[in-house]
């Protein structure tokens, strides 16, 4: 997709079926250059179980919040970001999220923790960064396509050869975070690259919202309006099980018109 590229987004979350407290925090923010739109999107899924859950997924997107403030401007340009930097800047306020709920831990003396999925998204290309089992897709004609990896127990036994998806699925260990924000000093940080084509869509959740919606993603119709996908893939969800936290990020791009 080349020249100026707009975007059409949309947000739920909800605390699902079973649950009072939603621990789920999002971040949306749009902002443009010299006429081109770019976009910063997260989720962050306060660790079920943590007291401290929904104030570090807060935590997390307020930081987030400030790096859009103080860090990206000089990171911009009218011939668009510096990638290279950007990443870099992306993964220091990263570390600061894991530092400062860590810390927060430590004041309060109550355990808490959180996920993390985020996409830069200037013109077609986007850069992911994410920790722990909240996930980005790619939708668009076909299969959606998962372009992040679960921080599981689960996942990396299924990698290993050592499991299947449907011995995964049903297992007591299937909820087991390897690498969340704000429980230990280190963390496993995965950084992707890639850009959005023509009918494309790309999609961030918690994991609350792909164990519901997953099974309904192929069939989205992206001609309508992101926000109303979402709210079908949500009223969908909340008519099963739905007993963790929902919430999901939509983002179409199409091009501007002359």
């Amino acid at each position: 997709m080349s020249g100026i590229v707009r975007y059409d987004t949309g947000y739920v979350t909800h605390p699902g079926n079973c649950r009072t407290v939603n621990q789920d925090n999002l971040l949306l923010r749009r902002g443009a250059v010299d006429g081109q739109d770019f976009l910063l999107l997260a989720v962050a899924d306060g660790m079920g179980g943590m007291a401290r859950g929904e104030e570090a997924s807060g935590c997390a997107v307020a930081l987030l919040d400030s790096w859009w403030n103080t860090e990206l401007p000089a990171l911009l340009s009218a011939g668009g970001p510096d990638w290279p930097g950007l990443e870099n800047s992306l993964a220091v306020a990263i570390e600061r999220i894991n530092t400062a709920v860590r810390q927060a831990v430590t004041d309060k003396g109550e355990p808490g923790g959180t996920t993390l999925v985020l996409a830069f998204v200037y013109g077609a290309d986007y850069r992911l960064l994410h920790v722990g089992d909240s996930r980005a897709y790619l939708l668009g004609a076909g299969a959606p396509r998962p372009l992040t990896r679960d921080h599981t127990w689960c996942a990396h036994e299924i990698a290993q050869g050592r499991l299947t998806p449907a011995q995964a699925a049903v297992h007591p260990m299937r909820h087991m975070l390897t690498s969340t924000l704000g429980v230990r000093p280190s963390y496993e940080l995965d950084l992707a690259r890639g850009q959005l084509g023509p009918g494309s869509a790309l999609l961030l959740c918690s994991d609350g919202f792909y164990q519901e919606a997953e099974a309904a993603l192929a069939s989205c119709d992206l001609t309508r309006p992101a926000q109303t996908v979402l709210d079908g893939l949500l009223a969908g969800a909340l008519r099963g099980e739905a007993a963790d936290n929902l919430t999901a990020l939509l983002v179409r791009p199409f091009p501007a018109r002359r």
